[in-house]
């Protein structure tokens, strides 16, 4: 192996080791695990920058033609017999991964490169790792031995890192090498935290709808008013009606009134209808975070019709256990758990074991009282009802939580260790 910063400048020479210029960068196309030398640009006798295939390289040498390099570049190929050519605008270079922004998809983090690594794979020569930290950028700037030899390198192989200029990242994408795509989108959500506005929309544009959408659930409201800044109406329209309302009338809280009225007319009108509402309510009362989405069964129901009713509706969202019993008047008079439903016997009425004694919020209740009321009582989500009792949502924990939390704390959250999958 050998690092970039190592080779750059180093003496050119043919095969009869006659010096023909000095290396100056590196031409290579990008791969899945590795991304190949394809060829060496130099600076000949003249300083004009012209490139030869990486194919007339025959060998890496520390001494040649009784002068000491560290390295020097040898050809198989006599220096009357080079056609060397221009290199062209835009060709992928070595050198432009220095000092750029890059993701640790392994790590979930965004790096600095302070040199490239490279090395032979097969019979080819590529790069293989990009290395970070002190020693590499000491290197950089040719100070390394004077570094105490216990500061270790820092590497990160090429395969776990993903780049963002546009240009590159197009060709990322034809070779499939996006990682960030598969991750999840909490972590999405917080390496955006850290990049710039373009940045982000080159990784934001590279999601699926669904993947997009979670990934705007968990974003800070700076990065959400980055991404909505660039997008169409219609892909907005897409995204929100892939969350459920109250998500979705929080992000739209963020746009300014007439974008946000071109958006809903553009809505569905059921789904227009919900968000409106949730607007209207006070931003930090229990009306403005609570989900929408939610399962009522009328008093009259026994189990199995009850489970026919949700083999019907599909529940809409994974943090349903609940189910909420109503009158004739659709007012709440008790909550039903999943678990209970599952074990009573399917002729049995649910008002007979139903929890008739429901704590609830109503539509005006504070954030910061419905906090206190899920503590007290330590419950996993609360109905929201109105002034006549009837349940309009309903507001989780980790909602409440995310609501009244520090800013300090949101944006110091724990990221637990992942699991690696192994290679086959």
């Amino acid at each position: 192996m050998v690092y970039f910063n190592q080779l750059k400048g180093k003496p050119i020479f043919d095969e009869n080791n006659k010096n023909i210029g000095f290396l100056k960068d590196l031409v290579f196309v990008d791969g899945e695990k590795y991304a190949e030398i394809t060829h060496l640009i130099y600076l000949d006798e003249n300083k004009y920058r012209k490139k030869i295939p990486w194919d007339w390289v025959k060998e890496l040498k520390s001494e040649t033609n009784g002068i000491k390099t560290d390295i020097g570049i040898i050809l198989n190929t006599p220096a009357e017999k080079i056609t060397p050519f221009f290199e062209k605008e835009k060709e992928i270079l070595v050198s432009n991964i220095i000092d750029k922004q890059l993701i640790d998809v392994d790590g979930f983090k965004v790096i600095r490169v302070n040199d490239v690594v490279l090395g032979k794979v097969e019979d080819k020569f590529c790069v293989v790792a990009v290395a970070i930290g002190t020693r590499s950028f000491m290197r950089r700037f040719g100070v390394e031995k004077i570094m105490p030899g216990k500061i270790k390198e820092k590497v990160i192989k090429w395969e776990a890192v993903e780049r963002l200029e546009p240009e590159f990242h197009d060709l990322h994408l034809k070779t499939q090498k996006s990682k960030i795509a598969d991750s999840h989108p909490e972590d999405i959500a917080d390496i955006m935290e850290d990049l710039s506005h373009k940045e982000r929309i080159l990784i934001f544009n590279t999601l699926g709808r669904k993947k997009a959408a979670e990934t705007l659930i968990d974003a800070e409201k700076e990065v959400r008013k980055s991404l909505f800044s660039n997008l169409k109406i219609r892909r907005i329209v897409e995204l929100l009606e892939n969350i459920s309302s109250d998500q979705a009338a929080d992000i739209l809280s963020l746009m300014s009134k007439s974008k946000v009225e071109k958006i809903l007319n553009t809505m569905r009108p059921d789904t227009s209808t919900k968000i409106r509402e949730i607007l209207n309510y006070n931003p930090e009362s229990a009306g403005a975070i609570m989900d929408t989405e939610f399962i009522t069964v009328p008093e009259d129901y026994n189990v199995q019709k009850t489970i026919n009713l949700l083999r019907k509706v599909t529940p809409p969202s994974k943090k349903i256990f609940h189910l909420y019993v109503v009158n004739k008047n659709k007012q709440l008079i008790g909550v039903l758990s999943i678990r209970a439903l599952i074990t009573s016997p399917p002729n049995r009425k649910i008002t007979e074991f139903m929890n008739k004694y429901v704590i609830y919020v109503k539509l005006s209740t504070p954030k910061e009282d419905i906090a206190k009321t899920i503590s007290r009582y330590d419950l996993f989500v609360l109905p929201v009802v109105d002034e006549n009792k009837v349940i309009k949502g309903v507001v989780t924990a980790d909602d409440v939580l995310t609501e009244v939390m520090p800013e300090t704390w949101k944006r110091s959250r724990y990221k637990p260790h992942k699991i690696k999958k192994k290679k086959k």
